[in-house]
């Protein structure tokens, strides 16, 4: 097997997809994290798709039917396995149970069960290019069967897409709760860019397969847009994903309709709560969690999330921001000399980008033009 260069490039992103697992396998703690071992089964995925690839573009034979399996349906094993990923960060009280494993289903059927007793009813030409091949201009006889995985190959890449859209309402259902319950939100960046990721990557294949099996215009040196998007995704994971401790929360407190707080506490516990703010400035904790907030002012971290909503109409994410924006204003004024960066960190933020986007939303402008109108030369 002579390798061109895309072959070269594909087989250096299963050897860096290989590396990220063995991470996720040797490290101890890596390994204890429940939401790993999800992303280690889609990292697998990638592999085998690249390698069945490799393998189709270099025309070698695996001897191992289920090898090729894209042209049976393997993509149906993604959508299932990034939700269980998605559930086990965003849900702290998700479990997998055996009732999980009916979203495996069209993968057991078609590309486990149906091949086993088809009797190698595929045509070889579909074997070995893929189920839409029966679609390409050339003259010759196609079985119902053969339409039938034809149709099956399509079919896995909206299942995929359906998954992917039903991801992206789980992130913003986390993105709420997470701002109810933590004063930092910084990794719901890193969840999105996963989704967008593997929405690139289902674009990118589904346009390398209409360009092979529809159009004219394939040449074998366009196989990177296939190749390129799960390259990125596999090293994204390698520099940053597969290392992100997520924050969890909890689904259960997120309704006050048994609630056993009155209105007139809800008054006296507003009145404590900004007076704790001001005196003892818990905000500059940056990573300040509502339980620990409850605490130190000796209210139920229910009642403290209902007094925040309800009362002040504000998430705890946005509550106690407004205090690090008010702290940053008065270092800005106070203490020309630092840098915006270093105001961000006293101010109780962890990082620049989130104490800009906090500014910009309370006043209306960003740090720096608030510095050149307040602070002369």
């Amino acid at each position: 097997m002579k390798l061109d260069f895309w072959s070269l490039f594909i087989f250096i992103i299963i050897v860096q997809g290989i590396f990220v697992l063995s991470v996720l396998f040797i490290s101890k703690k890596k390994r204890s994290v429940k939401s790993n071992t999800y992303l280690s089964c889609i990292i697998l995925v990638f592999i085998w798709f690249l390698s069945e690839f490799l393998s189709i573009r270099n025309t070698y034979d695996a001897g191992l039917d289920i090898f090729y399996g894209t042209r049976y349906g393997s993509w149906f094993l993604l959508g299932p396995l990034t939700f269980f990923y998605f559930k086990s960060i965003t849900d702290s009280s998700w479990r997998f149970s055996l009732i999980q494993l009916i979203h495996f289903t069209p993968f057991l059927v078609f590309v486990i069960i149906v091949p086993l007793v088809s009797n190698d009813s595929l045509s070889v030409r579909q074997i070995t290019y893929g189920m839409l091949a029966v679609f390409d201009h050339r003259k010759k006889t196609v079985t119902s069967f053969e339409y039938l995985y034809s149709f099956i190959f399509f079919c896995q890449f909206i299942h995929f897409a359906l998954y992917l859209v039903a991801n992206l309402k789980t992130i913003k259902t986390y993105t709420d709760q997470l701002k109810s319950e933590h004063s930092a939100a910084n990794n719901i960046i890193w969840l999105r860019v996963f989704n967008v990721l593997l929405i690139l990557v289902l674009i990118l294949a589904s346009v390398y397969l209409y360009l092979l099996f529809v159009s004219d215009l394939y040449r074998r040196y366009l196989d990177y847009i296939y190749v390129l998007p799960m390259g990125i995704f596999i090293y994204s994971i390698g520099y940053k994903l597969s290392g992100i401790e997520w924050l969890s929360v909890n689904f259960k407190n997120t309704k006050y309709t048994t609630s056993s707080l009155k209105s007139k506490d809800k008054a006296l516990y507003t009145s404590l709560l900004r007076d704790f703010m001001i005196r003892q400035k818990p905000y500059l904790k940056n990573d300040l969690r509502i339980k620990e907030l409850a605490n130190q002012v000796n209210i139920s971290s229910h009642h403290l999330s209902q007094v925040i909503n309800e009362n002040l109409n504000l998430t705890f994410f946005d509550f106690v921001n407004q205090y690090r924006v008010q702290e940053a204003k008065s270092l800005i004024v106070s203490k020309p000399h630092l840098t915006l960066l270093q105001v961000a960190f006293d101010s109780g933020f962890n990082n620049k980008t989130s104490f800009v986007n906090a500014f910009k939303k309370f006043e209306g402008k960003t740090p720096s033009t608030f510095r050149k109108g307040n602070v002369s030369a």
